[in-house]
């Protein structure tokens, strides 16, 4: 399932967030993305989205923080492609998928 096509809302809110930054690479990223699975920590109320089948242990991350602003944080691996979103407040996402 793609990622567009499950949360509209939360990818509109990404695409917002990165444009100014400067982050066009991701928001090209955002569209295709293929949402693979996802976990809740019910206790960290936090949601982590995993845009990628290949194992994250073997990938080596970038966290980018889009903490402040979204409650978001994305991960990227060594070549830029968007592995990831760990999402707070997570339990507004998971009753969605």
């Amino acid at each position: 399932m793609k990622l567009a096509d499950a949360l509209p809302d939360l990818v509109l809110d990404l695409e917002g967030a990165l444009l100014p930054l400067g982050r066009g690479d991701l928001v090209r990223q955002l569209s295709d993305a293929v949402l693979e699975r996802w976990t809740y920590d019910d206790f960290s109320d936090t949601a982590y989205l995993y845009l990628t089948a290949e194992p994250l242990e073997r990938l080596k991350l970038e966290t980018l923080s889009l903490h402040d602003e979204l409650g978001v944080n994305l991960e990227t691996d060594g070549r830029g492609r968007l592995c990831g979103i760990e999402i707070q407040e997570g339990k507004r996402i998971t009753s969605r998928l």
